[in-house]
């Protein structure tokens, strides 16, 4: 029963039992002192058999004695410590009871202390500063249990030192909920007295433990001492197959004694590792054929080495070499069996030996599986945390292509375990034959940690370089290259190249942007499958990255063209000083010498220097300069850079905003309008009109859709040239000395320039539409009221709308040379959708079809401006002018419709009272 050691003779003899104490014979009776003496001489011994035969009841019992919780107690304190309330501390007795005694009585008195106690102490441990750096003794403490404590905290050390990202928080609670299941084993004395006393319970227990263990190492340990007993041989060893199929090694994890082998190689990670090469010596051929090879004078096989033997003094006789199978019937492992006991069969494995271990291999082989998939979930588990890292790490830092690039080396040689990493990026504009990269990109320097130096350094890329031309296959390929013993770069600058893989890396679009090679893992073995699908994830994030970094490159540098635009367009789309100093010092006519009140104010009347004189003149009638302060100067230096950025098209021109704005002014000053509208809505209405068509290029924003403009793109397709007048009008009002709402309030600034965007896009006669039949339907009912911000707002728009289309109102000799300059516009526009966009204009814009123009304009007033004229004189009857003037003009188009009417295009650039390119793009679809 006791652990007593044998030792063997050199000779071979009888066992002699060296080393018993106490000396006795097989008659005598050993008393419990003797035992005790025995023990306490020996305590890895008594460590040993503690560990074998103790059950969970000795080891709670154990944990009582010595001043700690059971498991269950400890487990229930756990899961209600979250909700315990600390009522109080443990009275000193109960304390003693519970954790200091020596007593056997221990036990006992630990049952008698209530949970609630329990739960409070274990309350009151967690109030104790954890993460302290050292501890120091003190009153019932001792350093055993402070070294116990430690060790504890070794896992929550391992988390602190870590940065504190939510990203590792994550993985280690993850971490810790991974467990592997373990079995107690017993010695290998243990196992032989148990063979020897019940062979089928020694199968079954030996089968047990190998089934609970999914630790690859622990398992060969397991299985080898296994083997060795069951067929009473003095070892065994165990070399698993590793690698792909074309690249196979045989490798074992615990280092007994191996043996059978032409070359072995000792791994560089793991000292207790030993490979050998596929296909040599006898566990070779056994892997390859699948055969049971059972040698009685192993030393005499040709395919036997004996270095082994030399260097650990171990001489091999007999041989039973076997291969373990997968569910499968795949080979996965290769079992050696060495020195059958000649006692138990004559120095000879018999063939009961082998079907003994060829059915223990068998489970064997299904644990060793288990094992493997297990390994492959916690090698993926650290792969995808290690994607993680990569994902947080790339678009953690974009601004830097350099960084960026940098970090996904880094962090590819650590995740792959390579010597050296090497990324290459494709020129702009490269085609399939000719391949040629911008920039490349190398990292060969040691792993972070590493002591090793290298004899010979890796030489940089060059234009001849092996590596160059692998990267150009993938690139013309678009395939992915995983090479062993490459000759062509089998070496590169005196450094020797046995494994390299390397994968294209593409963007969003799936385009090829550059190429990723890995050079050399650090284990000595080759790529595998597994590893090509992990470099497959790390370069389908890193071309993410990479291409998010090309990307701020190029907003950067679109910023900077910005900033340089602006700084152009500030200075030539600013009118000189000059200019503006002589519009101060200019006298300003009376207003009725110019007859700016009048509805039928002649549109031709001015010059251009006039109009501007005009509109600082309507700023001061409106009260507008004296009322909100504005400085006279920045007045003057905004209208002039206003003036200047409207474009020379025929129509959208300076003259037709100032005719516009006089028509605002006219329907304030003539129509009553002014006592309805603040002064603030009033400054704000003014100014719209004023810019309304700022930077207008001469075409509609139908156009705009079609052609795919740049104002398409920035604004959408929903009032898109007046989105654009609002943001080039804030753009000048922004310059300096050109703000003439500098001097309001911050509220009143909102308010304005909230009527400002109001106005300009009123002028869309999407809105109108939108607007009028509410808007009419209160008129005509007289239910209208000018206090609701909504009905007010709504007056505001149409009004903008009146003003925009006050051309059709005019005297006849005015309206038709304003629809001579719309015309040209139009066909201009419809020239360009001809040969640019090659397609069919409307008929409103074909010079082919310029004889329905009297038809369509008489539609056009008829459909959408008199309805809206005769409604404004429902709330004013002054507004009666403009609807007499508007059915004069009416009448006119309807003579004209009866015959062909040719109007000849005007060379003057003049833009008169608009009719808008969207009121006739409207108009067509009305009729």
């Amino acid at each position: 029963m006791f652990p007593w050691r044998v030792e063997v003779t050199c000779d071979g003899d009888q066992e002699s039992t060296s080393s018993r104490t106490p000396s006795i014979d097989s008659n005598m009776q050993l008393s419990f002192a003797d035992i005790e003496e025995w023990l306490d001489t020996h305590p890895e011994k008594m460590a040993d058999y503690f560990l074998t035969k103790a059950d969970i009841s000795l080891v709670n019992r154990w944990l009582v004695l010595h001043g700690f919780l059971s498991i269950k107690d400890y487990v229930s304190s756990r899961r209600n410590s979250a909700t315990t309330n600390i009522s109080g501390d443990s009275s000193p007795i109960e304390k003693s009871c519970e954790f200091f005694s020596d007593s056997p009585d221990a036990f006992n008195c630990s049952k008698s202390v209530s949970k609630k106690h329990l739960r409070q102490d274990y309350a009151l441990s967690k109030k104790m500063n954890v993460f302290r750096t050292c501890d120091t003794p003190g009153h019932g403490s001792d350093v055993s249990s402070i070294q116990s404590r430690r060790n504890s905290l070794k896992d929550m050390r391992k988390c602190l030192s870590l940065p504190s990202r939510s990203i590792y928080i994550l993985n280690m609670l993850i971490q810790s909920k991974v467990e592997i299941p373990r079995f107690p084993s017993k010695g290998r004395d243990s196992k032989r007295e148990l063979r020897l006393s019940n062979e089928r319970q020694y199968f079954l227990e030996s089968v047990q433990e190998i089934a609970h263990d999914l630790d690859v190492k622990s398992l060969t340990q397991k299985i080898t001492v296994n083997l060795s007993v069951l067929v009473d041989s003095d070892g065994a060893s165990l070399f698993l197959i590793q690698g792909p199929k074309s690249h196979r090694i045989l490798v074992s994890k615990v280092f007994d004694l191996h043996t059978g082998t032409d070359i072995i190689v000792p791994s560089p990670t793991d000292d207790n590792e030993v490979r050998v090469p596929w296909g040599t010596g006898i566990m070779g051929h056994v892997a390859e054929s699948g055969d049971i090879m059972n040698l009685t004078n192993a030393s005499e096989h040709p395919k036997y080495n004996d270095e082994v033997d030399k260097i650990c003094g171990y001489r091999i006789e007999t041989l039973l070499c076997m291969p373990v199978r997968n569910a499968d019937n795949d080979i996965i492992a290769v079992a050696q069996i060495f020195n059958k006991n000649s006692e138990s069969g004559k120095g000879v494995f018999s063939p009961e030996d082998e079907k003994l271990a060829k059915m223990y291999l068998e489970f064997c082989g299904i644990a060793l599986t288990n094992a493997y998939l297990f390994e492959l979930s916690q090698k993926e588990y650290e792969r995808n945390r290690s994607l993680l890292e990569v994902v947080h790490d790339l678009f953690e830092e974009q601004t830097s292509l350099d960084k960026v690039i940098l970090k996904i080396m880094q962090r590819a040689q650590r995740l792959l375990n390579c010597e050296r990493v090497a990324l290459l990026l494709l020129q702009e504009g490269t085609y399939s034959e000719i391949v040629k990269f911008s920039r490349t990109f190398d990292l060969a320097s040691p792993l972070a940690g590493s002591s090793t130096t290298n004899t010979h350094s890796w030489p940089e890329l060059r234009t001849s370089s092996g590596l160059l031309q692998v990267a150009e296959r993938v690139v013309c390929t678009g395939e992915v290259l995983n090479l062993t013993d490459p000759p062509e770069i089998q070496q590169d600058g005196g450094r020797h190249i046995w494994s390299l893989l390397s994968m294209p890396i593409r963007n969003r679009d799936y385009r090829i942007i550059g190429v990723a090679i890995i050079i050399n893992g650090t284990d000595g073995t080759s790529f595998d499958e597994n590893d090509e699908q992990l470099f497959e994830a790390f370069t389908l994030f890193c071309g993410l990255g990479i291409n998010n970094a090309l990307m701020y490159g190029e907003l950067e540098k679109a910023i900077a063209r910005q900033k340089v635009a602006i700084e152009v367009i500030s200075y030539h789309g600013t009118s000189p000083r000059k200019e503006v100093q002589k519009f101060m010092e200019t006298k300003i006519p009376a207003t009725d010498e110019w007859q700016l009140e009048n509805l039928k104010f002649d549109d031709f009347s001015l010059s251009s220097d006039e109009m501007l004189l005009a509109s600082i003149k309507m700023f001061q009638n409106l009260g507008l300069i004296s009322k909100f302060r504005i400085d006279y100067q920045s007045l003057c230096q905004f209208l002039c850079t206003m003036r200047k950025n409207y474009r020379n098209v025929p129509y959208h021109n300076w003259r037709h905003a100032f005719n516009v704005a006089q028509v605002m002014f006219a329907i304030l000053t003539h129509c009553g309008m002014k006592s309805i509208l603040t002064d603030l809505e009033i400054f704000g209405m003014f100014t719209g009109c004023l810019c309304h068509d700022l930077d207008h290029r001469g075409t509609n924003n139908a156009f705009q859709e079609k052609s795919g403009s740049a104002l398409a793109l920035l604004y959408g397709s929903k009032a898109t040239m007046e989105q654009h007048h609002f943001n080039h009008a804030v753009m000048i009002l922004s310059s300096k000395g050109h703000n003439i709402f500098s001097s309001l309030s911050a509220t009143d600034y909102s308010r304005v320039m909230k009527i400002l965007k109001q106005a300009i896009l009123a002028t869309d006669l999407s809105t109108y539409f939108q607007l009028r039949g509410k808007f009419f339907s209160l008129v005509d009912n007289a239910e209208y009221n000018w206090d609701v911000e909504d009905q007010r707002e709504a007056l505001r728009s149409l009004l903008m709308t009146a003003c925009d289309l006050g051309a059709s109102t005019k005297p006849w000799h005015i309206q038709k040379r304003v629809a001579e300059l719309v015309t040209n516009e139009f066909f201009d526009q419809g020239d360009k959708e001809k040969t640019q966009l090659r397609i069919q204009p409307p008929a409103l814009m074909d010079r082919e079809k310029k004889n329905e123009l009297p038809r369509l304009q008489y539609d056009w007033i008829d459909s959408i401006c008199l309805p809206l004229y005769r409604c404004l004189a429902k709330i004013n009857e002054r507004f009666i002018e403009m609807v007499e003037g508007a059915v004069s003009n009416q009448v006119k188009w309807e003579d004209l419709s009866g015959q062909n009417l040719c109007i000849d295009k005007s060379e003057d650039s003049y833009g008169g009272a608009r009719v808008s390119t969207e009121d006739f793009d409207s108009q067509t679809e009305q009729l």
